[in-house]
């Protein structure tokens, strides 16, 4: 595939047609031979084209032109030789001669640059091209033309004017050492005059505004006509002044820098600000202004200067980026606000955590309290630190909570019904903990379908692990709503009934005192002290093949002091199937006797 891709580049390349230098890589006698011949051509074969034949060939025509006319320009920059600087006024003039200069050398810059991206997208338009003769073609190609010996002449130009503002610079240093210096008192009277006419137009700008807003409420279209021109009249005398008043304070700074005052960098630095204020296009002034002070006070100090005012900058800067509003709730809220909200949040949050611990580890007052009680007040106080925290924090970077409260309603009412289950879940969690009527530890069934014990009970759940070894999560609500049965509410001791049989024919005060002296004998954990709570045995029924029984053992749910458990259903069992088996009683198994009466076959 890229074979193919490479010989299709080849073959399309062999065609295209390649730019054409002799249109504009000769001197400027044999171009403008070429322009004119070229010009003739076109003229004797107009009047047989067609209407768009026509339109084409009057656009290469005024090309040609353009190009007679650029290959014979009159002047290609007008720059006056720097006279000697005598007097104050005459270096503020030059120093205006320098700003209109560089001006006029960044338009040419612009207009280069420009032009350099026209070239090359005509290169690119004429390598896909293939017809030399073509009428697009040629045009392309004086166009390319056009564009080049622009940017030739140009390069020259903007060559000039960097060496002649070079020139500019070094005779405005020269003469600082000449120039006659204007007295204060004159210099700071004319100044004040000019700032009282300035801050007045500033009052007469503001009226006007406030009066162009009311008729544009009002809909008067001669008004507000009339209102525009009165301030745009306004903004023509108001730039007139403030540029009047921006050379004054050039006059005024010049003195400190002849004289290497350190007070220069700081009124060059008002200057600046005056400039950014006013949105003026003085960038060429401020460079000049710092080259001179490089030149005539000194690298070191200049950059001393401008690395305090740069470190100045970043600071104010980076203090003005954290207080500006980011965040658009009630009058805004700003980065620093954010970083002071996280703060005492954090703080509070670390509070929290701390009174949770102590709570949950209490000793002292809460010592004889359960663990329950002690995780119910340790959640509740955390909850209660976190949202008090969190309340506080929001007060504390300027959001108005009650802007707050419509939509804490609306949030109310949305998601009350589904916070229902919750809510519910939280009150009976409050009321199994101070009620106590289920606790950690304790042996609970539920329903006939959960049995095990209550490890946890949470604010909204608690956790009861089975005998198995199985953690099951319940809603609180749950074990408030339904029929629990606490196995170990009052007292941990129970009495198991482990059900057995024997066959009929066996002795029943024998089966009974066998059992009983069996039980004494064995290792199995039960209560046996207890003279109201020994061990028994029923005779419940009388089945089909069978005789009933029920050995009766009371036992402790939960581990007793030595660190054991009571003996369970299976160990019993186990227990009276080895005696039984051991003195050869017959433990029966469901039989069926049929009685056959003769005849009946």
């Amino acid at each position: 595939m890229k074979l193919i891709f490479l010989l299709i580049f080849i073959i399309s390349s062999s065609f295209a047609i390649s730019i054409d230098k002799s249109w504009y890589d000769n001197t400027n006698e044999n171009l403008e031979k070429i322009y004119i011949e070229q010009s003739s051509k076109i003229s004797a074969t107009k009047s047989n084209l067609s209407v768009e034949g026509k339109e084409q060939v009057e656009y290469q025509l005024l090309l040609l032109k353009k190009l007679l006319n650029l290959l014979k320009p009159d002047t290609l920059v007008s720059l006056k030789d720097i006279a000697q600087i005598d007097s104050i006024e005459d270096y503020i003039k030059k120093i205006k001669d320098y700003i209109k200069i560089n001006s006029d050398y960044l338009t040419k810059t612009n207009e280069y640059e420009v032009t350099s991206k026209k070239i090359e997208i005509l290169e690119e338009q004429l390598d896909k091209l293939t017809d030399k003769n073509d009428i697009q073609s040629i045009n392309s190609q004086l166009l390319y033309a056009f564009y080049t010996l622009k940017n030739k002449q140009n390069k020259v130009v903007i060559e000039d004017y960097v060496n002649y503002l070079k020139d500019f610079k070094k005779k405005l240093l020269d003469g600082l050492d000449t120039i006659k210096i204007t007295p204060t008192e004159t210099l700071a009277s004319e100044k004040t005059k000019i700032e009282n006419t300035y801050t007045q137009i500033l009052k007469d700008e503001k009226k006007l505004f406030l009066s162009l807003d009311k008729a544009n409420i009002s809909e008067n279209e001669s008004r507000i006509n009339s209102l525009n021109n009165e301030l745009n009249l306004l903004k023509a005398e108001k730039t007139k002044i403030i540029e009047n008043l921006l050379f004054l304070k050039i006059e005024e700074l010049l003195p400190l820098l002849r004289n290497k005052e350190s007070s220069y960098f700081e009124n060059s630095k008002n200057l600046q600000t005056f400039i950014q204020e006013n949105e003026v296009n003085y960038d060429s002034l401020v460079e000049l202004l710092k080259y001179l002070s490089r030149e005539y006070i000194g690298v070191t100090k200049t950059t001393f200067a401008d690395t305090k005012e740069s470190f100045l900058d970043i600071l104010k800067y980076g203090w003005d980026e954290v207080n500006r509003p980011v965040i658009p709730i009630g009058d805004g809220v700003s980065i620093l606000a954010v970083i002071k909200f996280f703060l005492i949040f954090i703080l509070g949050f670390t509070i929290a955590i701390f009174y949770k611990r102590k709570i949950s580890n209490a000793s002292g007052y809460l010592k004889n309290s359960s663990p329950a009680t002690k995780t119910m007040l340790a959640n509740l106080g955390y909850y209660f630190l976190v949202i008090l925290t969190f309340v506080f924090a929001l007060n504390s970077v300027g959001i108005d909570l009650s802007s707050l409260t419509i939509l804490v309603g609306a949030l109310s009412v949305g998601i009350g019904f589904g916070l229902q289950n919750i809510v519910s879940n939280f009150i009976s969690g409050i009321i199994l903990i101070f009620e106590k009527s289920i606790q950690v530890g304790n042996i609970i069934e539920i329903n006939n379908q959960f049995k095990g014990r209550v490890t946890q009970i949470n604010m909204r759940s608690s956790v009861i692990t089975t005998f198995d070894n199985i953690d099951i999560i319940i809603p609180n609500s749950t074990l408030m709503q339904n029929n629990v049965i606490n196995l170990t509410f009052s007292d941990d001791i129970r009495r198991l009934h482990i059900p057995f049989s024997v066959a009929y024919g066996t002795n029943s005060d024998f089966i009974i005192k066998l059992i009983l002296d069996s039980l004494k004998e064995t290792q199995l954990v039960y209560i046996r002290e207890d003279e109201s709570r020994q061990a028994k045995i029923w005779m419940t029924g009388m089945g089909a093949s069978s005789v009933e029984y029920k050995l009766l053992v009371w036992v402790n749910a939960n581990t007793n002091r030595f660190g054991l458990d009571s003996s369970g259903m299976s160990d019993f069992l186990i227990f009276i199937y080895n005696t039984l088996q051991k003195n050869n009683i017959e433990i029966p198994f469901p039989q069926m006797d049929i009685h056959i009466r003769k005849g009946e076959i």
